[in-house]
């Protein structure tokens, strides 16, 4: 089973985008406000006018946890859960990988790569190119 048939109408472009390994957030037609997860309407200023557009994919760590406990039998651990700034103005609660879960500090550039979990495509994050190790 793959997210597009799980998805709802609302989310459906956004995995349809991650299948083909591009990464897209919803943006107001009205006020220009980048937000993340998708809404009936933008949480600026209410308007349910509102289109999905393409994401550099390029941010910044805002916070982060390692998580060294499995929530379900079988997840290997330790692993990186993050809130992830976007250069666009927006933010996303992925996973850091690339690099050792030590390594994952605030204020770390990043950048998108994608992860396949469960035969479901999904962004997560590594160091960008260049970005030095804490």
């Amino acid at each position: 089973m793959t997210a597009t048939a799980e998805a709802s109408a609302l989310t459906a472009p956004f995995w349809a985008a991650a299948a083909e390994g591009r990464l897209v957030r919803p943006v107001c037609d009205r006020c220009g406000t980048s937000f993340f997860t998708p809404g009936i309407a933008c949480p600026a200023c209410q308007s349910e006018a509102w289109t999905y557009v393409e994401s550099s994919g390029r941010g910044v760590v805002y916070s982060h946890s390692v998580v060294h406990r499995p929530p379900v039998p079988g997840r290997r651990t330790p692993y990186v859960v993050a809130i992830v700034d976007l250069d666009e103005g927006w933010h996303l609660l992925t996973n850091v990988v690339g690099c050792a879960p030590e390594d994952v500090r605030i204020g770390m550039d990043v950048e998108v790569r994608w992860v396949t979990e469960d035969g479901v495509r999904l962004p997560a994050f590594a160091p960008r190119a260049g970005e030095r190790a804490a």
